[in-house]
């Protein structure tokens, strides 16, 4: 996506969970662990052009992107995110590709 937006930021993990330290360890594990099955399920949605469940996956994720620390990742799922809800979707497939690329780096770096 941008190479430029950090991919793990620790400091903004430690931020968001109200400096508790544990609590930003916990928040980035389970998004390790839920990163495998949310790229599979937008993957899944956008290939069978179902934007209803794409929006849904989207927006998890960007729940989850918000609190643990992702900038890149955040960046990428919330613009996302505002384009589908205005059923802006004739760049979904770009759009896809970069969240999943996202994905990929975070948990490559991870």
């Amino acid at each position: 996506m941008n190479a430029v937006t950090q991919v793990i930021d620790k400091d903004l993990a430690l931020a968001r969970a109200g400096g508790n330290s544990q609590l930003a360890e916990e928040l980035f594990a389970m998004l390790l662990k839920e990163l495998p099955e949310q790229r599979t399920s937008i993957l899944e949605a956008a290939s069978a052009h179902d934007y209803q469940n794409l929006k849904r996956f989207i927006h998890k994720l960007n729940g989850s992107a918000t609190y643990c620390g992702v900038p890149a990742l955040k960046e990428a799922v919330d613009g996302f995110e505002t384009r589908l809800k205005r059923g802006e979707i004739e760049d979904a497939p770009e759009r896809v590709r970069v969240v999943v690329e996202e994905i990929d780096r975070v948990l490559n770096v991870a």
